[in-house]
């Protein structure tokens, strides 16, 4: 726990004191969160059931978003954060009480619960994931216009909550640059995942 702890105060240095990133737009910023969301949930959907074809534009993105090299290492590590957060029993217990359509105030609350404490790069993960397993069970149900829903959600609450705190590390490449060990990282995903999914039972 005090390799999670040095994660988050190294987070929380790098915000206070960040040069560089300046020329990174938060709109750009937010696009980019989208693409990032869409490949994750392509390469995890196919990782979950083989027999799930999916791709960028079925998520409203676009068929070159595939081929991007600097995606596909962004999506890599989340991955691997995933089998770890995959592993977490109490996690998926309560995962499985997530509704894939819920309202868009709820899923900004329960967003919002996950950095109560502060952004830092584990959080920033955690809700990629708790975005990915909304689409996810929308994706079984076919329900392509809720899927496009939750990205839009996810992509609003990068720009009013996430988006300066990503500029100031350099934008979403910063996460290559300055990524801590993904074990750790997956530790504090889990714990605020866990948070977040027991605030969104309690508004069930």
């Amino acid at each position: 726990m005090a390799e999670a702890n040095d994660v988050e105060r190294t987070d929380e240095n790098e915000l206070k004191g960040a040069t560089g990133g300046e020329d990174v737009n938060d709109d750009v910023i937010v696009k980019q969160s989208a693409v990032l969301l869409r490949g994750y949930v392509i390469e995890r959907a196919t990782v979950e059931d083989p027999n799930m074809h999916v791709g960028h534009e079925d998520l409203g993105g676009r068929p070159q978003d595939a081929h991007d090299p600097q995606i596909k290492e962004f999506v890599d590590q989340l991955l691997r954060i995933a089998e770890d957060l995959n592993r977490n029993a109490e996690l998926q217990h309560l995962i499985s009480t997530v509704e894939a359509n819920c309202a868009q105030d709820v899923f900004m609350t329960v967003a919002r619960s996950i950095f109560e404490d502060g952004i830092n790069w584990g959080r920033v993960m955690s809700l990629f994931h708790l975005a990915y397993k909304l689409i996810f069970k929308a994706l079984i149900q076919n329900h392509l216009e809720i899927v496009k829903r939750i990205i839009s959600w996810f992509s609003q609450f990068i720009r009013e909550n996430i988006s300066a705190w990503i500029r100031l590390q350099g934008g979403w490449g910063g996460i290559l640059q300055r990524m801590p060990r993904w074990r750790t990282v997956s530790c504090i995903a889990a714990v605020a995942f866990i948070v977040a999914a027991v605030y969104w039972k309690r508004t069930r």
